[in-house]
């Protein structure tokens, strides 16, 4: 006989059921920071993205949810990064402005 694998959005689903259940690693995790980040990863990387996760050919659905969160957080990375340039570019205007007016 042969045996039936479960899909991938199985296996992912029953990946974030246990990292949720009341035993499980979200609530053994001491801070409350931490709890509401694997929320959000849930939330925004893994749910938002789980097509490209189930297509990623990756064996193990933990894997597919490390790299997903890597390529997330690399995403708010980049995001902080043109904001602190765009705030830089603001304090720079605002400082030509002052000392013209300082004159």
């Amino acid at each position: 006989m042969g045996r039936i694998t479960p899909s991938f959005r199985q296996l992912f689903k029953k990946q974030i059921a246990e990292l949720k259940s009341k035993r499980g690693f979200q609530n053994s995790l001491l801070s409350r920071e931490h709890r509401r980040a694997l929320d959000l990863l849930l939330k925004n990387a893994w749910s938002a993205e789980s097509a490209a996760l189930s297509n990623s050919y990756i064996p193990y659905v933990q894997d597919a949810l490390n790299l997903m969160a890597n390529v997330h957080n690399k995403k708010c990375i980049m995001e902080l990064e043109k904001e602190i340039l765009d705030l830089e570019r603001l304090l720079k205007e605002q400082s030509k402005r002052t000392k013209r007016f300082s004159r």
